[in-house]
């Protein structure tokens, strides 16, 4: 099984996937050799003993039984999503079986992604308009970071590229210095989700966040925009969940993560006014059907119209 791993590895970095899409997928791969060697009662795993049965049966074993664990948290149950992103990763697995030649045909595109109805997994969250307030306030006060001012234009930066670009974490911490044009007035984006490049226009309060960061960033030894706190690295998707971190605490919004900027920028335009084909445009989505979540009500505002009726006075 690890020289499948190693060899697969190497295989996804050729094809040009992202290291946190190699990190995932390397070990959905593990976990159904795994899996798959102690159905057969087999010491090791070979791609020709897999049918597309037992691939079914995988799927069922994903949905009904698998478990996953993170830290000190007790053993939960799988996501819809995450067994459809399983199952995406192991029809991936295959194709490297296939371009290998160990396997002329890929036996896992016949499983199918399992059906839910709409807004059976957890929806997109994101900020009310006070919410909102609350977070621009703090991003813009020097006593959140206890008057850093290094830190303080810092963070403030990374959460306009977020709440007023609509950027990805993962966006956020490939920028380099060179991506931001303040003569333009753009801020390209090379590699985005699905190797896709775009521009995004800035805003007035993005562009003075943008430039004031710059102005404090000195000359680390990184072309990234966004370093660390010692100034030395590149800020990496667990520095910036730390920011965050740190602006929960500020805020007291319990669940501010970095997709939630991103999320209020989207709803916030489509309540707006403005098309579905814009908003998907600014966020780099290639299917708009994606960004049409967007307009619908959240489980908070669903709540809020039927305890209206409610004849139960708290």
């Amino acid at each position: 099984m690890k020289e499948y791993l190693q060899t697969y590895e190497r295989w996804l970095t050729t094809e040009g996937f992202r290291d946190n899409t190699i990190n995932r997928y390397l070990v959905v791969a593990r976990d159904f050799m795994e899996w798959h060697s102690g159905v057969l009662r087999k010491n090791g795993f070979s791609p020709i003993d897999v049918s597309g049965r037992d691939l079914q049966d995988w799927k069922k074993y994903l949905l009904n039984e698998a478990t996953y664990k993170r830290g000190e948290q007790e053993p939960r149950r799988y996501s819809i999503s995450s067994v459809n992103n399983s199952l995406k990763a192991i029809r991936t697995f295959f194709q490297f079986f296939c371009d290998s030649n160990e396997l002329s045909d890929n036996p896992a595109l016949k499983i199918k992604a399992q059906k839910t109805a709409a807004d059976f997994e957890q929806e997109p969250r994101w900020l009310k308009r006070l919410e909102r307030n609350r977070l621009v306030r703090a991003v813009e006060d020097e006593n959140t970071v206890k008057k850093n001012r290094w830190k303080f234009t810092r963070n403030r930066a990374i959460v306009f590229c977020q709440l007023h670009a609509g950027l990805r974490v993962s966006e956020v911490c490939d920028l380099e210095t060179d991506d931001i044009s303040f003569d333009t007035g753009y801020i390209f984006i090379r590699d985005g989700k699905g190797g896709k490049a775009r521009r995004i226009e800035m805003n007035k309060d993005l562009r003075k966040a943008l430039k004031e960061w710059i102005d404090e960033r000195g000359n680390p030894p990184t072309k990234k925009l966004f370093v660390s706190s010692r100034g030395q690295k590149a800020l990496t998707k667990q520095g910036v969940e730390y920011v965050y971190k740190i602006l929960s605490d500020a805020t007291g919004i319990a669940d501010l993560t970095t997709h939630v900027p991103r999320h209020t920028l989207a709803h916030d335009l489509i309540e707006g006014g403005y098309s579905l084909q814009r908003v998907a445009d600014i966020l780099g989505h290639a299917n708009i059907n994606y960004t049409r979540v967007y307009t619908k009500s959240s489980s908070q505002e669903r709540r809020e119209a039927l305890e209206s009726l409610s004849f139960i006075q708290d």
